[in-house]
């Protein structure tokens, strides 16, 4: 008989696997390692004991459900899976109910689920349940990248992220991403600890300063399964300063840098409402590999 429990520390080793188990079945991106879910379910504001549910079935975990509280924009983000051998059976519409009631219990308003375009039985599965799409995400790629020349800067400096730049990259992304759908603002704790987790390089993140202000920024990242594939974890520009290159220059510094260090395979999402972000992918090569969906219900109060 199935029972779904809240996850326990020394849950890891076996969470993973049943991630991974998922993943190599549905290649759904999301394999991972135990040092960077131990990384990952470390962040600051992170509470894994509270908000993830396993379901267990005969000592073994089938099914998962991690809630992500960011009420301060008004939302929970759900991810979650079922193991394809333990599906039909109600465990998964269990974990969305108790994720849902989860979120009131946050007092979040809404609760939002991102699904790859081509899940659709998973798509169909929240619709039944009262989730409409609300904002589709392009993840774009780049391979065989032929080396661009660095646009000359004149009265700005190139440079990589250094240790004292952790308050200066947070103002700068929470400025950059004010205006962009769903970003949540970060703090300066979150960022200290993001450029010390293991998949991050002080140097993969580049700056472009103006005197001592920040005005522009690439923070590239590896991936979780140690492949020859970097990601452009987020990138912006000072909105006083768009319309200049800046951004054009500091993601082509980021691509070779990713290339450099032999990655083969560049990935990054944009929002599919963002064309100016777009463009500028496009005319450096990426193209788009998927769409991510993003599903939404609003939740009353209990």
């Amino acid at each position: 008989m199935a029972i779904i429990r809240n996850f326990r520390p020394d849950d890891v080793v076996a969470y993973v696997r049943l991630v991974n188990e998922i993943d190599e079945l549905e290649k759904l991106g999301k394999a991972t390692s135990v040092e960077h879910m131990k990384e990952r379910l470390g962040q600051p504001h992170c509470h894994p004991e509270q908000d993830i549910f396993l379901v267990e079935e005969n000592g073994l975990l089938v099914g998962y459900a991690e809630i992500w509280c960011e009420t301060e924009i008004g939302r929970v983000i759900l991810d979650g899976a079922v193991h394809p051998a333990h599906r039909c059976r109600g465990v998964g519409n269990s974990l969305l109910e108790m994720a849902i009631e989860h979120g009131r219990e946050l007092a979040s308003e809404a609760v939002q689920i991102p699904i790859g375009q081509k899940m659709t039985a998973s798509q169909s599965f929240v619709e039944k349940r009262g989730f409409a799409l609300v904002r589709r995400h392009w993840q774009m790629g780049l391979t065989n990248y032929g080396r661009a020349a660095l646009p000359a800067l004149h009265g700005y400096e190139l440079r990589h992220f250094a240790c004292g730049d952790e308050e200066g990259l947070c103002a700068l992304q929470n400025l950059a991403f004010a205006d962009h759908w769903g970003f949540r603002p970060n703090t300066t704790e979150e960022v200290r600890y993001l450029v010390n987790t293991a998949l991050c390089h002080p140097e993969g993140i580049l700056l472009i300063t103006e005197g001592q202000r920040m005005v522009s920024y690439c923070w590239t990242i590896d991936d979780a399964i140690g492949s020859n594939k970097g990601y452009v974890r987020m990138m912006g520009v000072d909105p006083a300063y768009r319309g200049r290159g800046l951004g054009r220059t500091v993601l082509v510094a980021g691509i070779e840098y990713l290339r450099e260090r032999g990655m083969k395979d560049i990935e990054l999402m944009v929002d599919s409402k963002n064309p100016v972000a777009k463009r500028l992918y496009q005319s450096l090569g990426f193209k788009r590999k998927g769409i991510i969906l993003w599903y939404q219900r609003r939740l009353s109060p209990g």
